[in-house]
Parts: structure tokens; C-alpha cells; sequence
């Protein structure tokens, strides 16, 4: 019934980036990617000047909603360089970044998105894991060994990066 209503108050507020906002988040919960891409894009044209966070927030979903979709590796990877083009101070999207390009073994980028968005949050695990992942691969075996050590001394690390972080120094 949430959708219903959120449709109806976009008929009578279709510029509001937070109505499409919300339309979309409830279209991605329900698995209906498409109608939630629509409204992202809503969000990120009408919110741009008005809405940052929302925008920034909305590129990063669309990059999930497309990768969801499959095969559409360029757009995944567009929709987060936008989102980095438009808050580059923001980690969050060199995270998302780092990870695509460990997904798709381009280890030099993994590397740079991860090493960029430490610049902004230093503490931030899952940068300095994929640091570590994509340090390795690039010859880099000393300073991953070494971050992989460090991240296993954090109290606050998910089980399974702790696991991944564990099998990776079992193999090296």
C-alpha cells in the first residue's frame, strides 16, 4: 500500500526529490529494479541543486539496480563515477568502486579506488581490505601482508572479512 500512496502524492509533486526518493527505495524492496531506476534518475535530475546527499545516495542505488540486472557492467561502473564526480570528499563510492574493479580482477584499479577513498576515511576496513586484496596482485605482497595483519587486530570487523581476511594470509 506504501507504493500506492507514494505514487499518488508524486502526481501531485512530481519535482520532489524526496517523494522519488522514497518511490524508488520501496520499488527496489519489492525486486522491481526498472520502475526504482526510473525514480533514482528522478531524484538525481530534480535533487541535483537542491538534495546532494539524496543524489549521491541515489547514484550509488542505481549502480546496485544495474548490476542487479546483469551484464551491464559499464553503466555499474558510470553510475559510480558520477557519484564520485559529484561528492569526490565522500568514500563511500571509492569503496563501491574498489570493489567492482576487484569483482572484475582490474587489480590496478581496485588498488587506486581503494587507496583514494583511505585518503577520506583512513579508518574505514573495507577500503583497507580491498587495498590489501588488490595490493597483493600488483605486487605489493609486503604492504597487503601488512594490512591484512592490521585489520585482523580490529575488534569491529564483520565475520566474513575476517574469515576472507584470514584465508588470503593462509595463502600468501
Amino acid at each position: 500500500m506504501l507504493i500506492e500512496s507514494l505514487i499518488v502524492s508524486i502526481s501531485r509533486d512530481p519535482f520532489n526529490p524526496e517523494l522519488n526518493f522514497q518511490a524508488a527505495t520501496e520499488y527496489e524492496k519489492l525486486g522491481q529494479t526498472a520502475s526504482a531506476v526510473s525514480f533514482y534518475l528522478r531524484t538525481a535530475e530534480y535533487g541535483y541543486e537542491s538534495h546532494q546527499d539524496l543524489v549521491y545516495l541515489s547514484l550509488l542505488r542505481l549502480a546496485s539496480c544495474f548490476n542487479d540486472q546483469n551484464d551491464r557492467l559499464a553503466t555499474v561502473s558510470n553510475s559510480l563515477l558520477q557519484a564520485v564526480a559529484y561528492q569526490p570528499h565522500k568514500a563511500e563510492a571509492y569503496f563501491l568502486l574498489s570493489e567492482f574493479h576487484e569483482r572484475q580482477k582490474n587489480w590496478q584499479e581496485c588498488y587506486t579506488f581503494a587507496a583514494i577513498g583511505l585518503g577520506l576515511d583512513p579508518k574505514d576496513y573495507r577500503l583497507q581490505f580491498e587495498k590489501a586484496v588488490s595490493g597483493w596482485w600488483i605486487g605489493r605482497a609486503e604492504e597487503s601482508k601488512e594490512l591484512f595483519q592490521s585489520l585482523l587486530k580490529r575488534k569491529d570487523l564483520l565475520p566474513h572479512y575476517k574469515k576472507a581476511i584470514e584465508l588470503n594470509l593462509d595463502s600468501i
